[in-house]
């Protein structure tokens, strides 16, 4: 058999992962764009899945500068939709937490999204979706800890 031609793969995976990104984001956009931007339903779910973020785990795990985050986290807190805390042992670390109107919204903006993704998931077997989230999550893995580019 021959051996998958390298850049071929690339491609197609970059073809498909524009489509399907720029798609959703559209389609989510259409559906919740009213109540919120994309980038804050991100972080309220990172708030809300991770006890005591900080400004900088949110950057972090939104791969984005310290600067935007604090732009992100001002908004929502002017929205009344996240909540800052200070340490008391160190004043230099803030918490972030959801309010009640921030945790409201975020439930509810999930399951508007959810409710748009879920037609499409009639159009795979139960494996493909696991096998296909799987390696996804395993490329996510990759590129975070950048340990994919050692490997052949």
């Amino acid at each position: 058999m021959q051996k998958p031609d390298a850049k071929h793969l690339v491609n197609r995976y970059l073809d498909a992962s524009f489509l399907v990104t720029k798609q959703f984001e559209i389609r989510i956009r259409e559906q919740v764009g009213q109540m919120m931007s994309t980038d804050q339903f991100c972080a309220l779910r990172l708030i809300d899945e991770k006890p005591d973020c900080t400004p900088s785990d949110l950057a972090d795990l939104l791969c984005v500068g310290k600067s935007s985050i604090t732009a992100l986290v001002n908004k929502l807190v002017s929205r009344n939709l996240v909540h800052r805390s200070g340490d008391e042992r160190d004043r230099r670390v803030v918490y972030l937490s959801l309010t009640d109107t921030g945790r409201k919204i975020y439930q509810e903006t999930e399951q508007e999204i959810h409710k748009l993704l879920e037609p499409y998931l009639v159009h795979f077997k139960p494996e493909e979706i696991r096998n296909f989230i799987e390696s996804f999550e395993k490329l996510a893995l990759l590129l975070s800890d950048e340990g994919g580019q050692d490997e052949a």
